[in-house]
């Protein structure tokens, strides 16, 4: 079969080592070569053959003209997570076979949720910043730690709160999470306490940590009245998305209450993070949204599209299929 990867040119050094690259190419009939939605609308005679597409960050859309152009096309392979910013009700209408590395994406978050989790008990936070003024922090006898009693509570149980969960498994903690869509099965398979309410994992819960998508219904969701019920010397940690927090609200919350923390990889408006009120207070502490797949760790998406496109040549099942419906829950 034909395939071609059609991507900026950061994104394919950035997501396919050169193994990802030899592999692909042995697998299929491919240039290694860059493609785009402009070489491929300038001439799409050339591309009436092309069976597989590889892609990530920065796909172009995938309309009605564009598909028209690539009248092979029967599966589209993403190494990164969501795909709602590219695929269109066009694409649905055609069987074409879609997969997301979104599952290896979730492995950096989860595991750089669960150091924070790790320092926040510990209060680190609050005892660096304090040290950097000068001052002592509160009593140590405020520090949580790391044992039965500290409780943690994830917000959703979608691939990476699930995944925090099990990392957070073999730590003497009490976990506690709160999805109103998973079953009794999966909080069990987490190894965590059913919440009912969203209000009772921020009343008692040390440390809280949210993973909810984007999305309209979740827009504000985690309001100033849920962190200000925070106990004394609390963390919030957002991993997820700043829309997901009334962050004015936020804002006014951590002003009043220098006792809690909030660690916020994402804000609401990253662009401006340097202009951004969170950055003049002392008990937020921001990073540019690092959570998720950097560096070296973004191989790891290349090499999961490499194992799709093995199993859809052996004519095997996907292992992250990608649908209309479940599209829209991927973060």
């Amino acid at each position: 079969m034909k395939s071609i990867f059609l991507l900026p040119e950061d994104s394919l050094k950035f997501v396919y080592n050169t193994s990802s690259i030899q592999q692909i190419k042995e697998m299929t009939d491919n240039d290694g070569n860059l493609h785009t939605r402009e070489s491929i609308l300038s001439n799409p005679s050339a591309y009436q053959d092309v069976d597989i597409v590889f892609s990530s960050w920065g796909c172009p859309l995938f309309d009605e003209e564009l598909l028209n152009a690539l009248p092979s096309l029967k599966a589209l392979f993403y190494a990164a997570g969501s795909t709602r910013g590219f695929i269109t009700d066009s694409f649905w209408e055609r069987d074409i076979l879609l997969t997301s590395a979104y599952q290896m994406n979730a492995i950096p978050v989860a595991e750089f949720t669960e150091a924070t989790i790790t320092l926040s008990l510990k209060r680190f936070w609050h005892y660096m910043t304090a040290l950097q003024k000068g001052e002592d922090g509160d009593s140590h006898q405020t520090i949580q730690g790391m044992y039965h009693g500290s409780r943690v509570g994830i917000i959703s149980l979608g691939a990476i709160g699930q995944l925090v969960c099990q990392k957070l498994k073999h730590l003497d903690l009490d976990v506690v999470a709160y999805d109103p869509f998973a079953t009794n099965d999966l909080f069990y398979a987490c190894g965590a306490e059913k919440s009912e309410t969203l209000e009772a994992i921020f009343e008692t819960c040390d440390v809280v940590s949210l993973h909810t998508p984007w999305l309209p219904s979740t827009e504000g969701m985690i309001t100033g009245d849920h962190l200000r019920s925070m106990s004394h010397g609390t963390t919030f940690i957002n991993t997820s998305r700043g829309m997901v927090v009334d962050e004015p609200a936020m804002i006014e919350v951590l002003r009043e209450r220098p006792d809690i923390t909030a660690i916020l990889d994402v804000i609401q408006d990253e662009a401006n993070r340097h202009s951004s009120p969170l950055r003049d207070l002392p008990n937020a502490i921001l990073t540019p949204h690092i959570a998720g797949s950097k560096g070296r760790e973004c191989f790891r998406m290349g090499a999961e599209v490499v194992k799709e496109c093995e199993r859809f040549l052996a004519g095997k099942e996907p292992i992250t299929p990608v649908t209309k419906e479940k599209m829209a829950l991927i973060a």
